[in-house]
């Protein structure tokens, strides 16, 4: 088993010190995130229902706004800087 990150591993003992079970949610392959088994299934319920996805919006290809196009000079270091 891989080796649980101090914080996971004390929000494993929190959650479970009430006797629920617990789920841990892996992100990047290293666990991550704990649930309760009820918020866990409700949180999964609220996002079938809801569906973020569909509300967001998309980045822009490129954030600067870059423009296709040819250039039009040279781009050597004494081309752009004056001697």
């Amino acid at each position: 088993m891989a080796h649980l990150p101090r914080d996971v591993f004390r929000r494993i003992l929190e959650r479970s010190s009430a006797g629920e079970p617990v789920v841990v949610v892996p992100r990047d392959g290293k666990p991550a995130r704990v649930f309760g088994l009820r918020e866990y299934l409700e949180a999964k319920r609220r996002i079938l229902k809801v569906r973020p996805w569909r509300s967001r919006k998309r980045a822009p290809a490129d954030p600067l706004g870059a423009h296709e196009g040819k250039v039009l000079g040279p781009l050597r270091r004494n081309a752009i800087y004056d001697p």
